[in-house]
């Protein structure tokens, strides 16, 4: 879980913070906001400007350091391998801060090391500054997610080695309401009823109705948990008038609330208008959740909540629930009134939501958008790439034989032959280029068999990293 402590940082092969020489005593522009470039533009004979997007120009950090020897030679050993580790570069290098679970792209533009020549000391300080081209915050884990061609009439061979679900575990006993508020309690003064109309997940949402500017919700009854890490995930979707003045998203013990964050302001929506909200509360001793409460401040709004995903461990995986039985998940108990399993057996492949038919859900945990980096692999003629939460897509007039791939970047734009080769000419006109919005993204993959290559064994592989500024 990502710590508010500054923790470990890696650079150049060096370790600084606990545990090492080198102590963190100050770091800036980790979690500022870089400086704007703003496309404004004056209102020639009005007041005001006329506003244009806004973006963000590079990232500049400031990392100061202590540095503690047992004698002085040992202090100008760690000087010598903090000047060796922070040389003038030709690319940006990778900093990690494994217990934020950051990482950032820069390189070192300046470096301080004082020295002091009144005594000989076993202690000094440094101070760093990197600059980062790319200003984005990315997560340390690289995620990927696969699927198969979309393919009605031979069906799809999966690859041994194919990638993507794992078992998983649902702890919310009626996540998504499919068949009555079971397991469910008001959270406040609020109106709640079940609305088939409108859903994010399956054919049912909860809608709220707020009488007042009260804060009132929902609270989800979940298996109850003494120990860990509780992981949760729930769509909310938000009419807007009037807009919330406040958002919570409570680990409780019955009516209790033992910790909270706040919503606000929500994850950009998907093209339904349906914002993605996680959290993550690691218990203390003694502590038990079993309900999980969501609750706005609206002066007489209306929202909905939908598919709330529980789990405990090191990651919260994309929502399913006992009802998803095409893809591996089953009821622990009583239909929406128990907890959800998705178990893994026979083969030993991982089947997941890449079984849908040439579907791919691709996660971005963070708060900006990601460019992921898209992997083809043959056989496939004319392979076409659909993001159906927003409708981008590109189509590639090529053919790929066995073995060959191609990887896209859609951060650069590069279309790579084998890893290589430029081939942007392959790419049909009229591309819409596809980043991850924050929270849940759908990708559909179709392409053409080659003749003489039985059933339909291309694979599109997505790669990203959860993205912040």
């Amino acid at each position: 879980m990502a710590q508010q402590r500054i923790g470990r940082i890696e650079w150049g092969g060096l370790a600084f913070g606990p545990g090492s020489r080198y102590h963190v005593t100050a770091i800036e522009g980790l979690d500022d906001l870089p400086d704007i470039r703003a496309e404004d533009m004056e209102r020639p004979g009005q007041h005001g400007d006329y506003t244009g997007p806004d973006y963000t120009g590079p990232r500049v950090i400031q990392l100061g350091l202590g540095l503690r020897a047992d004698s002085p030679d040992e202090l100008r050993a760690l000087t010598l391998a903090l000047r060796a580790a922070t040389q003038p570069q030709r690319q940006p290098e990778a900093m990690r801060l494994p217990d934020q679970d950051t990482l950032v792209y820069g390189k070192i533009r300046r470096r301080s090391i004082p020295y002091d020549a009144e005594h000989l000391w076993r202690t000094g300080t440094a101070a760093l500054e990197l600059y980062c081209a790319d200003p984005y915050l990315y997560g340390l884990e690289e995620r990927s997610a696969s699927t198969t061609a979309y393919s009605p009439a031979a069906g799809r061979t999966y690859p041994l080695a194919y990638s993507g679900v794992v078992p998983a575990t649902n702890l919310a006993l009626n996540p998504s309401s499919e068949i009555d508020l079971t397991s469910t309690v008001d959270f406040g003064t609020i109106t709640r009823t079940r609305d088939t109309g409108v859903s994010r997940i399956g054919a049912a949402s909860i809608r709220h109705v707020h009488s007042g500017t009260t804060t009132a919700g929902t609270r989800y009854s979940i298996s109850p948990v003494s120990t860990g890490t509780v992981r949760v995930s729930v769509w909310v979707r938000h009419t807007g008038s009037p807009a919330p003045l406040r958002g919570l998203l409570h680990w409780m013990t019955g009516s209790t609330s033992l910790s909270f964050i706040e919503l606000l302001p929500l994850a950009p929506p998907d093209a339904a208008g349906w914002s993605l909200v996680t959290g993550a509360y690691t218990l203390a001793g003694g502590q038990t959740v079993d309900s999980i409460g969501l609750s706005f401040q609206s002066a007489s709004g209306t929202w909905w909540a939908d598919g709330l995903m529980v789990e405990t461990g090191p990651t919260l995986h994309a929502y399913g629930d006992g009802s998803m039985t095409d893809y591996g998940w089953s009821w622990s108990g009583s239909p929406h009134a128990s907890t959800s399993v998705r178990v893994i057996t026979g083969t030993g492949r991982a089947y997941g939501s890449a079984g849908q038919s040439g579907r791919v859900t691709a996660v971005n945990g963070g708060s900006a958008p990601a460019f992921p980096v898209l992997r083809i692999d043959g056989p496939v003629a004319n392979p076409s790439i659909e993001q159906t939460t927003n409708g981008a897509s590109l189509t590639l007039d090529a053919t790929l034989g066995d073995g060959e791939y191609v990887l896209i970047d859609t951060r650069t734009r590069a279309v790579l032959y084998m890893g290589t080769s430029p081939r942007r000419n392959w790419l049909r006109s009229g591309a819409r280029w596809p980043s991850l919005a924050p929270g849940y993204n759908e990708f559909a993959y179709r392409g053409s068999a080659l003749p003489g290559s039985p059933g339909q064994q291309s694979l599109l592989t997505i790669t990203w990293r959860d993205t912040s500024l």
